[in-house]
């Protein structure tokens, strides 16, 4: 879906995160663990067997909708991340989809040891790499009205909340950034926000 190489930046207190392309040899079963843990209840696969997981990015590898990302944090893998055609998936039907709209979804590996404000991170660095792709206009979120954690890093992010849709598996919030949107929210961080997302690199 896009045509995505690799994007990254070191971090202050972190070190190195970074988004590249999902391979399936070799990153298939850290990401079949974490999508089978609790904390990943949201994403709808914690009763996939591994086979059912290498199938669910086999399908996202073959697809023009669709775009499987893995992140890593200083060089181990840390995140995951799907981005989709939005007019490919059911909330396409509850709004009116615009050229350059896409859709994101983001989830991070249960910390070995907690990281202050690493999910802020991957969430600011993951929104900034979309919006480096010259055929991103605008990101579109829908994420489930129960999953407060997302919704407040979507609003520090920039993200506008419309209104409620109900989706077959989730009753869900609609929700869009564009970068003028990203760009207004970054002036209302604190200090130690705004210091984790510092673009301070230009993509691989």
């Amino acid at each position: 879906m896009l045509d995505f190489s690799e994007y990254g930046r070191c971090v202050p207190g972190m070190g190195r995160l970074a988004l590249a392309p999902f391979e399936i040899g070799r990153h298939a079963g850290c990401a079949h663990r974490w999508l089978t843990s609790e904390h990943a209840r949201f994403w709808g696969m914690t009763h996939h067997s591994a086979a059912a997981t290498v199938d669910y990015f086999s399908a996202i590898e073959s697809s023009a909708t669709h775009t499987a990302l893995i992140g890593r944090h200083a060089g181990r893998p840390a995140f995951l991340v799907e981005v989709y055609d939005p007019a490919a998936e059911p909330v396409g039907r509850h709004y009116s989809v615009q050229p350059g709209d896409v859709g994101m979804h983001i989830l991070i590996a249960p910390p070995r040891q907690p990281i202050h404000l690493f999910t802020w991170a991957v969430f600011a660095l993951t929104v900034d790499a979309l919006f480096a792709q010259p055929a991103v206009e605008r990101l579109v979120v829908e994420p489930d009205v129960t999953n407060r954690g997302i919704h407040v890093l979507n609003q520090r992010a920039g993200f506008v909340y419309h209104r409620r849709l109900r989706l077959p598996d989730k009753t869900a919030w609609l929700a869009t950034c564009t970068a003028r949107d990203r760009d207004r929210a970054m002036h209302r961080l604190t200090a130690s926000q705004r210091a984790v997302c510092a673009r301070k690199e230009a993509p691989a």
